[in-house]
């Protein structure tokens, strides 16, 4: 088969010999994929300080014929997202949200318009000051991405908050200030509708902390 050119967001990465690594991705062109990235270990390897968390890069790989493993070829990086790295909580708020990803989305099937929506809601957690409001407004747009539609009750002002930021685009969310117990009973809410949409409880929720507060 000939080797595709697509733009991926690092969700995971791990070790599977001495010297290589086996990286998921969510692509703008073919949604999740798996690449072996052969010498990705080494100090010289040809994918030094191209592959880590977060990172929005131009990939090269041979899709395989016989399962879900490519190989990737060629690697270069367009965004490191280095401000997740500058705290605890956006650090923890963007691996939230890549598993949310992750656990939301099907191996090689195509979801352009959430591969915008990671791209910019990491680029958005890097400056945000409060990233509760948008980690809550992106948890439901994969569940209405899926199918969830809620029905909001009006005498509840956690409903009426996820009501207002479902409304909203990314840079609204962002400018959104909330007490934090209004937002911590919006998420159950929203985790709620997660677990029995999904099934599956995301780890990293345990990670979050006192983010919002």
């Amino acid at each position: 088969m000939e080797p595709r050119r697509d733009e991926g967001i690092v969700l995971r990465k791990w070790p599977v010999t001495e010297s290589s690594l086996v990286v998921t991705w969510f692509t703008r062109q073919a949604g999740k994929i798996k690449t072996m990235a052969k010498g990705a270990r080494r100090m010289r390897g040809p994918f030094v300080g191209q592959l880590d968390l977060f990172y929005r890069d131009e990939v090269l790989y041979l899709p395989s014929r016989r399962s879900e493993l490519h190989l990737l070829t060629e690697c270069a990086v367009l965004e490191p997202h280095v401000g997740l790295r500058e705290s605890v909580e956006r650090l923890a708020a963007a691996q939230y949200v890549v598993e949310l990803v992750e656990l939301a989305t099907e191996w090689e099937d195509p979801q352009p318009v959430v591969f915008e929506e990671l791209a910019g809601i990491l680029g958005t957690l890097e400056a945000v000051r409060e990233p509760g409001p948008v980690l809550v407004w992106f948890e439901m747009r994969l569940l209405r991405w899926a199918g969830w539609q809620p029905r909001w009750r009006a005498d509840r002002p956690e409903e009426r908050l996820l009501e207002s930021l479902g409304a909203m685009n990314l840079a609204g969310a962002a400018r959104v200030r909330v007490a934090p117990e209004q937002l911590v009973a919006a998420w159950r809410v929203v985790w709620g509708a997660w677990d029995n949409s999904v099934g599956r409880e995301p780890r990293t929720r345990r990670l979050l902390g006192k983010i919002g507060n």
